[in-house]
């Protein structure tokens, strides 16, 4: 029997929107607990377009929005897996195009985000088919649908 897990993940909605955040908490539990000790904690920000777009451009020099950041920790707290930003407007656009729910698709960006956190990439097509394998398997295990195309529709059209 394994001990009971003590991973933290806090919520902070700061979209404006009204949206559930227990299954948000799940979805990036148990991406968490699929590559985390048993104490990793992570945070998880629901927020505008533009507060990710001014995190995009800060930390990653790209100036314009996206669905989903993830910032590790690094091991710069012993306990912390790190933070996740998503942009609810952007994910609400996302999930119209895809014909998905908005809490769908802000779990399945949580499940993106947290697997971030844990160092699994998606920058390669072995990456991103291990990324998608494991976001379909934490999905499945919620009850959602499983999409083994997904990806970031919008990105397209930022390109």
């Amino acid at each position: 029997m394994e001990p009971p897990s003590r991973q933290r993940v806090s919520v902070l909605n700061r979209s404006g929107k009204r949206i559930r955040v227990t299954p948000i908490k799940r979805a990036v539990h148990l991406a968490l607990s699929r590559h985390a000790s048993l104490e990793a904690t992570a945070c998880v920000l629901l927020t505008t377009d533009d507060e990710v777009r001014e995190l995009n451009r800060t930390f990653r020099g790209i100036d314009e929005p996206t669905d989903v950041l993830s910032f590790p920790s690094a091991g710069q707290f012993a306990d912390s897996a790190g933070d996740i930003a998503i942009a609810v407007p952007y994910a609400t656009r996302q999930a119209k195009a895809r014909g998905e729910s908005l809490q769908t698709e802000l779990c399945y960006l949580a499940i993106h985000g947290a697997l971030h956190l844990m160092g699994v990439g998606d920058e390669t097509e072995p990456e991103r088919k291990r990324m998608l394998h494991q976001m379909n398997a934490i999905g499945s295990e919620m009850g959602l649908t499983p999409d083994p195309d997904w990806s970031s529709l919008l990105h397209k059209e930022h390109s």
